[in-house]
This record gives structure tokens, C-alpha cells and sequence, in this order.
């Protein structure tokens, strides 16, 4: 397949001045690998997740589409099983995901011994304390458990005034007494839409734990990018970051563009801690194990020319992004 490039020398040789910076950031994050006690004795790819000090798996399990209805609760807690037994060690979830069937497979997914070997996120809609409590113990008596280990604010946008809602109606204080309580241990924030509230989040300065953001080679194009304007500052200020959208939802493998695991290589080669992958097949979750084991970050070269390719295409890519620009 060929390409056509209407990029000037200016835009490829920014570009190329980036990726030499982004490429930087990735080696200072330490990947260390450890080998899994299973039976394939894989090699296991782990990072630090920033301030918290854990050890997560390069790659998580994504708690939206292994709850999805068209897969049924037999085949989910395989996916997420199989991914523990193959050194997967963090998993992600939400309040909001299929109606809570996702947090109620995964709660029973997790039973047998496999909690202790994860670490383990609920994500809040909640902007009230209020709301934020029912939907925390919401999600608690869904997973069958009285802690998770991460706590984030969900879906965070810039125009919504979700940022005020956050910092200024005790939200933060309340999550900080969950902490206390050992409810949570860790606490952080996500967004799909705007860059822009990813920033102020940060700048209006509680140290967050954790921050997850869609990464993938559509955004990296867009004038206000997850990746060149809050990817930096998360790493500066030792946020654990989680990657996620890596494949957009679906639509990069669909564009013809870039393969789904094309996709996920690149978000893992970005200086993050982990990404989420939505996956909702157990051939899926083997095409991604694939990437996971035998992680390579892409070289200068490599990243070059899958951003080319992507060059003009990031509506394409990112049709969630509300806020467009």
C-alpha cells in the first residue's frame, strides 16, 4: 500500500525534533521484565506507575468491552483470567461501563486468588461528594470487595466545568479521606475530549497519582494533543500515566491507516506507564499478549513513518474527541 504526504519540511522536521524528545522521555522511564512463574514462562514487561511506586504490566485490561452483552460472562472472566495467568497485573473499570455488568464480571473474574495478583481501578462520573459516595460503594458491592486500589475522577472536559466541580466542591478532600480509610489507595483523574482540562487538572496543583488519556497516532496531529502537551507534564510531575485508545476505539484498525496492534506498539513505545486495551475475544487478547511479550519500543525511523502515514487523518481516527482542534 502507498501513501501520499502533503507535509512541508518545517512540519517533518518538528516532528522529527519531537519523536527525538518523546523517544528520550520513553528510555527514562525504566521497562523491566521479569519472567511469569506460569506455565509459557513469558516475559513479563513492567513499568513504575509514577509517584505510587507499583509495578504495572506495560499493557491492562480494559473494563468496558470485556463487559460488553455480545460477550457472555463465561468468555470474560477467560479474557481476564488468561491475561493474569500471562503476567497481566492491572485492570481497569468504571462506574459507568455496560450498566455496571463490567465491574460485576470482573469482581467474579477476580475471586480464586486472582485479586492479590492485580491492581485494580473503578472510575467515578460522579461531581458531587454525594454522587461520588453511592457510586463508590456502588462499584464496591459489585466487585464483591470492600477496596479497589485506584480511584479515578472520570471523564473529565475543560467546557463541562468539570475541573471547578473537582477542585472546588470537596471532591478531592473526599477522595483524600477514602484514602485514608484504605477504601482506595491511590487517586487520579481521566478525559477523552479536551487536552486543555488534562492541564489544568495538573497546574491547578494537587499531585495526582495517576492520569489516563487517549494516546494514539491521530491525537499526536491535532493542534492541542494529549500527547505533546500533557504526556510531558504528567511525566515531569511523576503522574502515573495510563494510555489508552490506542486503536481509537477501533476506527485506526478499520482506516486502513495503522493495524490495531501497530496502534498499541505505538502508545506503549510513548513514555506511559501502562495502556488499556479494549479486548473482548480471547483472540484478541492473544494478538495483544503478542505485543505485550515481546514489547520493542519503535525506533526514530519506525515512528516516523507511521506518523506519516496518519498525517491528515486524525478525524478519522479520533471520533470521539468532542473538542476539535
Amino acid at each position: 500500500m502507498s501513501y501520499i504526504f502533503s507535509e512541508n519540511n518545517d512540519e517533518k522536521s518538528k516532528r522529527r525534533e519531537f519523536i527525538r524528545q518523546i523517544s528520550a522521555l520513553a528510555i527514562s522511564l525504566p521497562l523491566l521484565s521479569f519472567t511469569s512463574k506460569g506455565v509459557d514462562k513469558k516475559v513479563i514487561p513492567k513499568r513504575v506507575l509514577g509517584r505510587t511506586g507499583e509495578m504495572v504490566s506495560i499493557l491492562t485490561i480494559g473494563g468496558f468491552h470485556v463487559g460488553a452483552p455480545e460477550v457472555t460472562e463465561e468468555d470474560a472472566i477467560a479474557i481476564i483470567r488468561k491475561a493474569i495467568d500471562q503476567g497481566v497485573n492491572f485492570m481497569d473499570n468504571a462506574w459507568s461501563y455496560q450498566k455496571g455488568r463490567s465491574e460485576t464480571i470482573m469482581g467474579q473474574a477476580l475471586k480464586g486468588g486472582y485479586r492479590k495478583k492485580v491492581l485494580l481501578m473503578t472510575k467515578l462520573m460522579a461531581r458531587t461528594v454525594e454522587e461520588a459516595k453511592s457510586q463508590l460503594e456502588t462499584s464496591l458491592k459489585r466487585f464483591d470487595l470492600d477496596k479497589v486500589d485506584l480511584m479515578q475522577f472520570h471523564a473529565i472536559g475543560y467546557k463541562d466545568g468539570d475541573v471547578d466541580a473537582i477542585y472546588n466542591s470537596g471532591m478531592i478532600d473526599w477522595a483524600m479521606e477514602m484514602r485514608a480509610q484504605k477504601v482506595i489507595r491511590y487517586i487520579g483523574f481521566t478525559g477523552h475530549s479536551d487536552p486543555a482540562a488534562h492541564i489544568d487538572m495538573i497546574k491547578r496543583g494537587y499531585e495526582w497519582d495517576t492520569v489516563q488519556m487517549p494516546l494514539n497516532i491521530g491525537d499526536y496531529h491535532r493542534t492541542l494533543s494529549f500527547e505533546k502537551h500533557v504526556l510531558p507534564l504528567a511525566v515531569e510531575k511523576n503522574i502515573g500515566v495510563i494510555g489508552m485508545k490506542s486503536n481509537g476505539m477501533g476506527r485506526l484498525g478499520k482506516s486502513a491507516i495503522a493495524t490495531p496492534l501497530e496502534g498499541l506498539r505505538y502508545t506503549m513505545s510513548l513514555p506511559v506507564s501502562t495502556v488499556a486495551s479494549g479486548i473482548d475475544s480471547l483472540k484478541i487478547l492473544d494478538e495483544n499478549l503478542s505485543v505485550f511479550h515481546n514489547f520493542k519500543p519503535y525506533t526514530e525511523n519506525e515512528l516516523n513513518e507511521l506518523l506519516s502515514r496518519s498525517s491528515g487523518k486524525s478525524e478519522i481516527i479520533e471520533h470521539y474527541r468532542r473538542v476539535q482542534r
